[in-house]
């Protein structure tokens, strides 16, 4: 019985540190960071270099950090797994007849297998918001039927001094009624950052609060609900704190502890709106959230016992807080560590700088390295006469066209490599034909050794013109940097281009 109250409560543990995990693994972007499963990249142990990448994995979704970042959140959730079954057998074989502690016990079994599951469809689906909210919530599901089957534990085999305290009727039924609001908040919580995720694909270069004001009803409600939370906690605890006749220490602490957390929440959701979507303070929302909902199991468990205390030294109580705001205060460091090197590997590197040139643009007006600046440009090479890669290149250039509409961070450049045919009137009408109505898409012309000593000496690119021409698009920053190349026709490369965009505005001055 001990070997069961151990493990049940290394595994309640557990959980609640790998649902921290898994919410760290979510803000520092690493959630597809090994984009097959139950492998990584191929690998049971992820590569070290692109070289490594099998040749059906573009290597574009190759980032080292942030692979491994995802693999320690998998190999975590394979040992919380074995934990739980183990805990499961001891659970059948000491605690069979007792239903409060054996049926959690094997729920809690059955979901982590099913959680197991819904993670391969999480990644399956690129962290579609509904498979990622029900897999947060399975998890916090998980966390409760093991904090309550542990408790319920301890209970049945505490010896300890007995007390003769007195709990409201109604609060079994407050305590159950304050985890549904929670799951409920959970929830919307969630899908007010899928919404957010939405509206950072549709307008990838505006602020998170402007990503926040399009996500709509469920925004406000997941703040009301918030507000609501808290107001609930504060009666339900005073009205407890009133009511109870001589309460364990227990129920204070858990009493106390909850209306700590739910006044952290309004707080952490207030400095999100005012700061944004912050990565730690996501998380410490989000965990604060798990953590709330443990706070509750406890309660739920301490007051349904009138002559059993599970806590009855105050040192102790209190020299367990100390420790475990250390390990908080040790996790918050250690996350912001990790959400920082996986900023740093998503850097985009300084690649070359692009030479002073001097050429026209459709409109006729001057167009120089000067023009580059001050903006994030996407540059390509084609000529107007083109039957190749050119019909595909400026259709994609037409997607990126739209896709920007909403910033004026950055243009698209287009160099034709055949002056001789394509006159400045030609460049002009070609632009019509494809719907350009403003500077944010421009045609440049060059006389042909312009062209050609811009194309090999400036951007390092083929000077075999016009039919040789190369068919990357160049990323240049605001300070005429090339960041990088990016093949037209790999659509993993074209993501990794606006991500690298997305990324350049954010340091944009």
């Amino acid at each position: 019985m001990v070997a069961y109250r151990r493990l049940a409560f290394v595994s309640t543990i557990a959980t609640f540190i790998l649902i921290f995990v898994g919410g760290l693994v979510r803000v520092a972007g690493a959630g597809m960071g090994c984009p097959d499963w139950p492998r990584c990249f191929g690998r049971w142990i992820p590569p070290l270099s692109a070289a490594d990448i099998p040749a059906h994995i573009s290597a574009a979704k190759f980032n080292v950090v942030l692979a491994w970042i995802e693999y320690v959140n998998r190999l975590m959730g394979v040992s919380l797994g074995l934990f739980i079954l183990a805990t499961a057998i001891l659970a059948f074989r000491y605690h069979r007849r007792v239903a409060r502690i054996f049926w959690p016990s094997l729920g809690a079994l059955a979901l982590v297998a099913f959680e197991g599951w819904l993670g391969s469809m999480v990644v399956a689906t690129e962290l579609k918001p509904i498979m990622v909210t029900a897999h947060m919530v399975l998890a916090l599901v998980i966390a409760s039927l093991l904090a309550y089957a542990t408790l319920e534990a301890y209970y049945l085999s505490d010896t300890g001094r007995r007390g003769s305290s007195a709990y409201p009727a109604r609060a079994s039924v407050w305590t159950a009624s304050l985890w549904g609001l929670t799951i409920a908040q959970v929830i919307l919580g969630t899908e007010v950052r899928s919404g957010a995720e939405i509206a950072a694909s549709a307008y990838p270069l505006w602020s998170s609060l402007k990503w926040l004001s399009q996500v709509g009803a469920a925004y406000h409600l997941h703040m009301a609900l918030g507000v609501l939370v808290l107001l609930a906690t504060l009666y339900v605890s005073f009205a407890m704190f009133k009511l109870s006749e001589r309460p364990s220490l227990l129920v204070r602490w858990c009493l106390g502890g909850l209306i700590i957390l739910a006044s952290a929440q309004i707080i952490l959701g207030i400095a999100m709106m005012v700061r944004g979507l912050t990565p730690l303070l996501q998380l410490f929302h989000l965990w604060g959230a798990a953590l709330y909902i443990g706070f509750l199991l406890a309660l739920f468990s301490a007051v349904r016992k009138s002559s059993e205390q599970l806590v009855q030294s105050a040192t102790r109580a209190k020299r367990l807080v100390w420790i475990t705001a250390a390990a908080v205060a040790i996790m918050a460091v250690g996350a912001q560590g990790v959400i920082r090197q996986a900023e740093r590997s998503r850097e985009v590197p300084i690649l070359y700088d692009v030479p002073s040139f001097s050429f026209v643009e459709s409109s006729g007006q001057p167009f120089g390295l000067d023009n580059l600046k001050g903006k994030i440009s996407i540059v390509d090479f084609f000529f107007t006469s083109c039957r190749g890669p050119c019909p595909v290149m400026v259709v994609r250039f037409g997607e990126l066209y739209d896709k920007y509409a909403h910033s004026d961070k950055v243009q698209l450049v287009s160099f034709t490599v055949d002056p001789e045919v394509d006159s400045l009137a030609r460049l002009r009408e070609y632009a019509t034909t494809h719907r350009v109505t403003d500077n944010r898409w421009l045609f440049v012309r060059g006389e042909g050794p312009q062209i050609r000593a811009l194309c090999e000496e400036g951007f390092k690119v083929s000077g075999d013109l016009p039919g040789m021409h190369s068919t990357k698009f160049v990323l240049v920053d605001w300070q005429g940097r090339i960041r990088g190349y990016y093949d037209y026709d790999d659509s993993d490369k074209l993501d990794l281009l606006e991500k690298n965009v997305a990324r350049l505005a954010s340091e944009m001055p």
